[in-house]
């Protein structure tokens, strides 16, 4: 009996150490990838193409309480002409700030690409101004247990009624089982 509890205890002394020189050993659940991507956020809230629409209006000052759907494109690059759609922010926005402008968003970043089609990000956090940041606090598929940020800026000069923001996104997630984990994508 002593001699099996001695040999237990020094698998589990192995195991301790291997797993402080190799990282890979060490992971209690799947291993964590990370991801790096710039894209761009179009919102068209007014003309041709609309993409947001308040369904909630306010009279309050710097209306608040305003809400809005939106079904935002997330492009590849910054001119909307030439850039190619590859996932779509399905959501709402809600003024929630009395000394406004504050909106505090929360959607699903859903790819439509062919490599990501279906996966998502759950995104939430303020929008106050030009620069900024949100959190991703999930995701599915590709990127299930997705978390991290999205940091945003807006482009100067976007066409009437319209806003295109640069996101560069950066977060950790969960290798769905049958893949393999790879470097950063860029």
């Amino acid at each position: 009996m002593a001699s099996s509890s001695r040999v237990l205890s020094i698998i589990l002394v192995l195991h301790f150490v291997l797993s402080m020189a190799t990282p890979s050993l060490s992971c209690v659940i799947p291993c964590e990838s990370e991801i790096n991507l710039r894209l761009y956020l179009h919102q068209i809230a007014a003309g041709s193409g609309t993409n947001q629409v308040a369904i909630v209006a306010s009279s309050q000052p710097a209306r608040f309480g305003t809400t809005a759907v939106n079904d935002w494109t997330v492009i590849d690059g910054p001119n909307p002409g030439t850039a190619t759609i590859v996932a779509r922010t399905k959501g709402m926005h809600v003024q929630a700030d009395v000394g406004g402008p504050g909106w505090f968003n929360y959607f699903s970043m859903v790819f439509e690409d062919a490599r990501r089609r279906g996966s998502s990000f759950e995104v939430m956090g303020m929008n106050r101004a030009q620069e900024g940041e949100m959190a991703i606090i999930g995701g599915t598929g590709e990127f299930a247990m997705a978390r991290g940020t999205i940091k945003y800026r807006a482009l100067a000069n976007p066409p009437p009624g319209q806003s295109i923001k640069e996101l560069n996104i950066h977060a950790f997630y969960v290798k769905p089982a049958g893949t393999i984990a790879g470097p950063t994508i860029q």
